[in-house]
């Protein structure tokens, strides 16, 4: 049926390869997408409102329940610590027991009940007592420990540093509670805040009371609450349910944002929203059911659907009447284009067309490229004349014709830096001090690699002198922000050649950027701010505006560094002579800003620093190096080749020699002083001692006393004094028959404080410690 008379043919055959179908995609795409686009959005937009409304009403619930629950363990707390700062729990309860054994206990029953009668939501209080190794409660009464796992806890909670605290823990010696609860418990030291605590006070909460705050307010079907402390241990929730894995995780994802998200368990998607209580930093979650949230918004989704349908029929129906009525215009073009001559009507219109374009471009690009060979050579060229200064003559139009002849832009904002390399000896650089041309060389391969790499837009010259100068520009309306980049190319540029090239590069720049006319200036401020790299130092981006003002200043020589660091030396402090040296360096490099200024400066610094050798009756062979006589040190400073190689020169050769002899001196004469107060000390440990008279002894004013000693001995006065009046002590307990009081007068105590200072230092008493070194009998 192929060249029969009834050919089926393709009615869409016309629109295969036309612009005519290229035109009714794009329209139908243009009509057809913002349709679904509103739609899609409208839906999405009443499910977020929804979620949102939620959100907010469950946050209002949960700060509600966490203030309701925060202001009952606050006002549980109160009351335990107004409790035990009564005048029952302030007093000397250890006496108190063994003076009145049973009022003791009465008593401390009272004051229990007291606290739970006034507080409907403790479910249980307890006391230990520990010396008793006794449990009392007001409902069960008291009892001794069952096992060594509840006395084991206990000890644990009397040696904590933290006098109360809520915690969330089971207690073997608390009954059990319900959905295997855990609990959450006051814990209390008594006395309050005391060093040597006798018991501990633990106030449980009834579990009621956090279920009731959780559940009554659900509203939605399968809404779940929970509780978690702030180490995400379940403490509660409404359902009785243990908190999902990866939860608590979530939640603390989501807490620097504070919005709802999205959580699924057990096979359903919820709606988390949380709040952390400041109080003690528990967590409240609230889950809700996004299939109950999305039941209100299904409505919605069936409307809008049917509103999409509807416009994508009279959408489409309009954009095909439009488009053919703008093809008529470009269907008539192109029959003028093919002058009448015959085409293949499946072709493309405009294929005529492009097909003499690409001839001529093709004819175009080959005449460029035999120019661009050639440019490079001849812009670097005029690169260097330009900012030489040849054309200085030139008007403003003059030069943007010769920028436009050699392709450089002529309305942007344009900079130039210079860069340089010092070669020094030992440098382990890969080239020879005879390689000048070959280092030059590859430093402007580099930096013009660098220039295109990064996408910068510019040119490396050659300057014939052992520099390189980089021109860049730029279309931009903030020059400074540019001019700020520029810095970090060099920066960038610094690090690359130094690591490749094994030998310092520097960078010197204009103050800013600026019109192209300017460049020539800018170039000469860049290669005088190479100058100043000898204080300033190599290695780095050097400013013209870093470099000082050109008119001479008087020289501000600063003498009270230099007699900060005579007076360091005299007492051998070499981190003060060292830190004096580094503020003379950072003075000199900030304030002085000249390489004959700053060297003046050291000479008369080393004149200072040999004054105080001499003084001290050093010599320059005593300073740790045999030959040193044979040296001069002025011909030494003077081959330094920046302010950080004469600083470290400086510290190296005089400051740290000199301190290190002088601080010898002072320990010898410190640990003669404090042999004579050791001695001291021995002698009359039995008298009423204070650190003034050993002070006065050695002929040291008391706070340098304090000092020293506490310095070289390690230990203070009273620390030292105490020690040695003990071990005394211990020698008379355990060889005499002496009573505690006659011991303690030979040993210049009290006997009452006597027996406490003996306890805390042997952690017994005298008597349990003669008891102890006698031994059974």
């Amino acid at each position: 049926m192929k060249n029969g008379y009834f050919r089926i043919r393709n009615p869409f055959a016309a629109f295969r390869k036309t612009m005519l179908r290229r035109m009714l995609v794009v329209s139908l795409l243009a009509s057809v997408i913002p349709v679904i686009a509103v739609g899609v959005s409208s839906y999405l937009f009443s499910s977020s409102a929804i979620r949102n409304e939620v959100d907010q009403a469950n946050a209002r619930v949960l700060k509600h329940a966490s203030y309701s629950i925060d202001s009952t363990l606050q006002r549980v707390r109160s009351n335990a610590l107004q409790m035990l700062l009564g005048s029952f729990f302030s007093s000397n309860l250890t006496e108190l027991k063994w003076n009145n054994y049973s009022g003791f206990y009465s008593s401390l029953f009272k004051n229990l009940s007291s606290l739970q009668n006034s507080n409907a939501e403790v479910g249980q209080i307890v006391m230990y007592i520990a010396e008793d190794d006794y449990l009392i409660s007001p409902d069960g009464g008291g009892r001794k420990l069952r096992s060594e796992e509840e006395r084991s806890q206990l000890r644990g909670w009397m040696a904590s540093s933290e006098a109360m605290n809520w915690v969330h823990e089971p207690f073997a010696f608390l009954p059990a509670l319900s959905n295997g609860t855990v609990g959450v418990t006051l814990v209390c030291q008594v006395p309050f805040q005391s060093s040597e605590p006798i018991g501990l006070l633990f106030v449980q909460l009834a579990p009621s009371f956090l279920q009731e705050n959780m559940t009554k307010y659900s509203v939605y079907e399968g809404e779940q609450s929970f509780i978690l402390d702030d180490k995400g241990e379940w403490v509660v929730s409404s359902g009785g349910q243990k908190v999902p894995d990866g939860l608590f995780e979530k939640v603390r994802e989501q807490a620097a944002s504070g919005s709802p998200f999205s959580f699924r368990w057990d096979n359903r998607d919820y709606l988390v929203t949380s709040h952390i209580s400041s109080f003690n930093g528990w967590t409240y979650l609230d889950m809700v059911p996004i299939r109950e949230l999305n039941a209100k918004s299904r409505g919605i989704a069936v409307i809008t659907v049917a509103i999409i349908v509807i416009f994508l029929l009279l959408g489409g129906a309009a954009t095909a009447w439009g488009t053919r009525r703008v093809y008529r215009p470009i269907e008539h073009l192109v029959s003028l284009v093919r002058g009448g001559r015959p085409g293949d009507p499946l072709a493309d219109e405009i294929g005529y067309v492009q097909t003499r374009w690409a001839e001529l471009n093709r004819e175009t690009s080959g005449l460029q490229a035999e120019l661009r060979e050639q440019l490079p050579a001849i812009r670097e060229a005029y690169a260097l004349q330009f900012l030489q200064g040849h054309f200085a003559h030139y008007t403003l139009e003059q030069l943007e014709g010769m920028f436009e002849r050699y392709e450089v832009p002529f309305r942007q904002a344009h900079a130039v830096f210079v860069l340089t390399y010092d070669q020094s000896p030992g440098s382990g650089s890969r080239f020879k001090a005879s390689d000048k041309e070959l280092i030059v060389f590859t430093i402007k391969n580099i930096a013009q690699d660098m220039l295109e790499q990064s996408g910068g837009k510019g040119i490396a010259v050659n300057l014939l002198n052992d520099k390189i100068a980089v021109w860049l520009w730029e279309d931009t309306d903030d020059s400074e922000d540019w001019y700020t980049g520029v810095h970090q190319f060099a920066k960038q540029l610094i690090d690359i050649l130094s690591d490749y090239l094994k030998l310092p590069v520097t960078v010197g720049a204009g103050d800013s950027a600026g019109p192209p006319h300017e460049m020539p200036m800018r170039f000469g401020q860049a290669a005088m701010a190479l100058r100043a790299r000898f204080w300033a130092g190599t290695g780095q981006v050097i400013r013209s505006g870093d470099t000082g003002e050109a008119e001479p200043k008087p020289y501000p020589y600063p003498f009270e560094i230099e007699a900060g660091l005579e007076q360091a030396l005299r007492v051998g402090d070499a981190a003060e002579a060292e830190r004096q040296l580094e503020r003379f360096a950072v003075y000199a490099q900030e304030t002085l800003r000249e390489t004959e200024r700053i060297r003046t400066a050291y000479y008369q610094l080393m004149t200072a620093t040999m004054r105080v050798a001499f003084i001290m009756n050093l010599k320059l062979e005593d300073l740790g190096d045999p030959s040193a006589t044979h040296i001069d040190p002025y011909r030494q400073m003077n081959e330094c080749r920046s302010i950080g190689e004469l600083n470290d020169w400086f510290r190296e050769q005089l400051v740290k020699p000199i301190a290190r002899k002088m601080a010898q001196r002072q320990n010898q004469e410190y640990e003669r002083t404090l042999d004579i107060a050791a001695s001291f000390i021995q002698e009359n440990y039995h008298l009423d001692l204070s650190l003034d008279q050993v002070a006065e002894t050695c002929g040291l004013s008391p706070p340098y006393f304090s000092k020293l000693f506490k310095r070289v001995m390690g230990v203070s006065f009273i620390e030292y004094l105490t020690a040695y009046r003990i071990d005394q002590a211990k020698i008379w307990l355990r060889s005499t028959e002496l009573s505690v009081t006659e011991v303690a007068e030979k040993v210049g105590y009290q006997p009452k404080n006597f027996i406490r200072v003996f306890k805390k230092q042997t952690g017994c008493t005298p008597g349990q410690f003669r008891e102890a070194e006698s031994g059974p009998t």
